[in-house]
């Protein structure tokens, strides 16, 4: 969604938003999914500057919860 470069699927990480508008992590979670790079901050960047969260999941994202996924995934990253 965001550098939109073809990876294999192991190299990608789901964003499903949930009903209450946050975003969450996670193959198998219920709703809408958009598919980012793994291990790549700057696909994020890239999603959240050309709207891509807001057109994949038809409507739109706040702010506050793109910042909780972006510290979401950075703790993943470390890991």
């Amino acid at each position: 969604m965001g550098c939109r470069t073809v990876r294999p699927q192991p190299e990608l990480v789901r964003i499903a938003r949930m009903a209450d508008g946050t975003l969450a992590v996670g193959r198998t979670l219920p709703g809408r999914g958009a598919w980012l790079c793994q291990d790549d901050p700057s696909c994020l960047d890239l999603a959240v500057r050309r709207g891509g969260f807001a057109r994949s999941f038809r409507s739109p994202v706040s702010g506050a919860a793109v910042a909780a996924l972006r510290s979401a995934m950075a703790a993943d990253q470390r890991r």
